[in-house]
């Protein structure tokens, strides 16, 4: 009773942190549809808001604008020929993730609130199998997932306000801001995301529990002794949950394809921001606690990406595992059959996520990238001392 009340009350939070996030994003300009309950299907529904989409096109044509025209004047100013290359690179993926942010407001809106409400039509389902009633969004570990992206949002916010106090220029104030606003919109795209991924990873783990361990119970109570009607109950619970199966990994595959180019756009942005960040790092000889931050919250967003992806797809496998040997449940040859069948189904959809098929997002891609980074810093602090000898 105590384990479930702390579940209820920690997927209570998460819900609570997922509505702050939409309206967050609402307000950034990078959601232009609203979540409401509607009464006739009894559910959640996402619904366009169009107005609001253009409303959000003139406000990115102007952020961008004035964000192209004032990193062009510090651009000019830097005389490093690394890190020019560097920051130039930068502001065109930032470039790059507005238009991507444009596109799928107006072009690829209906098919965004396809998915999103895809996602809802499954908690609903889920929620509507005997013994999954308000299961919430996740347990503990969702939520200690949910703050620390918290943190990292909050910090994208915060972290240039203290040098604005400092240094009350309007120049510098705007280009604060329109530098704030096109980091925000890049990196709202890795926050969805997250958010996406998380999900799938919850909607799968709830099934596969369910599966495990309360289908398994009633199918076996059947006994020898059942009768006709208690058979095609049972059956048409395998055949629920088998078509949820399938719903999940078409809603997986549509929100994959949906997001693979800005996945891959947004994590080039951020491996070139941490390498922006380390290169002023290794200028400033290592100090500046708000540089450490930044790469710190840079490799956090990476890593809990990578997090939830592993979980999505760690869930997705243990279902596959399943056979008659360990999911014995009754004596009867027509449920041997049908079982067979149904656990067979589950073995053709496997879960991966590989953005345009050029890498596989997963731990290892961390590891990669770091030791690049390194080899990088090294040779940029092999020519720093070169130069100086000269």
């Amino acid at each position: 009773m105590i384990g479930a009340r702390r579940r209820l009350r920690a997927s209570s939070v998460s819900a609570g942190i997922l509505r702050g996030g939409l309206r967050y994003a609402t307000i950034m300009g990078i959601i232009c549809f609203g979540v409401k309950w509607n009464r006739s299907e009894r559910r959640l529904v996402a619904k366009d808001w169009p107005w609001y989409k253009w409303f959000c096109l003139l406000a990115r044509i102007l952020m961008c604008g004035l964000y192209y025209v004032l990193y062009n004047d510090f651009i000019f100013v830097l005389k490093v020929s690394h890190l020019k290359v560097i920051v130039i690179f930068r502001m065109l993926i930032c470039m790059v993730c507005a238009v991507v942010t444009l596109l799928l407001q107006l072009w690829h809106g209906q098919r965004v609130l396809r998915v999103v409400n895809s996602f809802l039509r499954l908690y609903q389902r889920v929620e509507a199998l005997p013994g999954c009633q308000d299961v919430g969004y996740g347990g503990r570990w969702a939520l200690c997932l949910l703050l620390g992206k918290v943190i990292c949002m909050l910090h994208e916010l915060v972290y240039m306000i203290p040098p604005m106090l400092e240094e009350l220029d309007f120049h510098f104030v705007l280009s604060t801001i329109c530098d704030t606003y096109n980091t925000v919109n890049a990196a709202m795209i890795m926050h969805i995301c997250f958010v996406g991924y998380l999900s799938l990873g919850i909607i799968y783990d709830r099934l596969n529990s369910y599966v495990r361990h309360e289908l398994r119970q009633q199918l076996g109570e059947l006994g020898d002794a059942v009768s006709r009607r208690q058979l095609e109950a049972a059956g048409h619970r395998l055949d629920e949950c088998l078509a949820i199966y399938d719903e999940l990994h078409q809603v997986g595959r549509s929100f994959h394809q949906l997001i693979e180019f800005p996945l891959c756009i947004i994590l080039m942005f951020t491996f070139v921001s941490m390498a922006l960040v380390a290169f002023f790092i290794t200028l400033n000889q290592f100090d500046g606690i708000s540089l450490w931050t930044m790469e710190g919250k840079m490799l956090l967003d990476i890593l809990l990406l990578t997090l939830v992806v592993h979980g999505a797809r760690s869930s997705s496998r243990v279902i596959r595992r399943l056979s008659l040997e360990n999911y014995y449940v009754s004596e009867h040859k027509d449920w041997h059959m049908k079982l067979e069948m149904f656990l067979n189904r589950l073995n053709y959809n496997e879960f991966r996520v590989r953005p345009l098929g050029l890498f596989e997002v997963s731990n290892e891609l961390i590891l990669v990238f770091l030791s690049g980074l390194v080899t990088y810093l090294t040779y940029i602090l092999q020519y720093s001392v070169q130069l100086e000898n000269l």
